[in-house]
């Protein structure tokens, strides 16, 4: 689901990737430097681009699994790595699908009104080995991320807000190297979100002193 915007009494929510953006993502430079090393500011542009493309085809991977999920068309596929995109969906699903019991929200859309700030989580499932409620998150990226148990964590705070009576404390990543042949989904199982809450927190204090008018 593309980004959304939310302002409420003249209040923009931060969005959870708004928040995790904040954090230092040192392979990310690190990956932007070694490029612009090698082929100068040519470099930083072909980062830029591959970047653009990338969060093109998980628009469409995300968009392909809420149809899947929901037993709907998707026909929204566009430009050349629409192959791409349906493979590495059908990957995605297939190894996280038979691991889940019921689909209990998809893509629900969730906000704070004491931390004002908001998100939209891909899944919130329950599981056949797993007791409780579970944050599913999909990534179209292989690279693991300190980001992901503090994304996951904004979620769980923001559900258990709105939900008091189905708090949720864990969560998985479901992630997958779209750029990979043999398309290997690995899960990455996170349990006590709630650890993560002060650095929440603190993103938040650091968002409205940067942002906030």
């Amino acid at each position: 689901m593309p980004h959304q915007e939310l302002i409420i009494d003249g209040i923009k929510y931060p969005s959870a990737t708004e928040l995790t953006a904040l954090l230092p993502q040192a392979w990310l430079w690190s990956w932007y430097k070694s490029q612009v090393r090698k082929h100068g500011w040519r470099g930083w542009q072909l980062c830029k681009a591959q970047s653009k493309r990338g969060m093109a085809i998980g628009s469409e991977v995300h968009g392909l699994l809420e149809s899947f999920i929901k037993k709907n068309d998707y026909n929204e596929l566009i430009g050349k790595d629409k192959y791409d995109s349906q493979i590495i969906a059908d990957a995605l699903f297939d190894k996280v699908n038979p691991l889940v019991d019921e689909w209990v929200a998809i893509e629900p859309h969730l906000k704070s009104e004491e931390l004002k700030i908001q998100g939209t989580a891909d899944a919130i499932v329950r599981m056949n080995l797993t007791p409780g409620l579970v944050l599913l998150d999909w990534k179209t990226s292989a690279q693991k991320s300190e980001t992901h148990p503090i994304q996951l964590a904004i979620y769980a705070r923001l559900w258990s807000e709105m939900h008091p009576d189905q708090q949720i404390d864990q969560g998985i990543i479901a992630r997958v190297d779209k750029k990979s042949k043999r398309l290997t989904v690995k899960l990455d199982e996170y349990k006590g979100l709630k650890q993560y809450y002060p650095i929440i927190d603190a993103l938040k204090i650091i968002w409205d002193y940067t942002y906030a008018k």
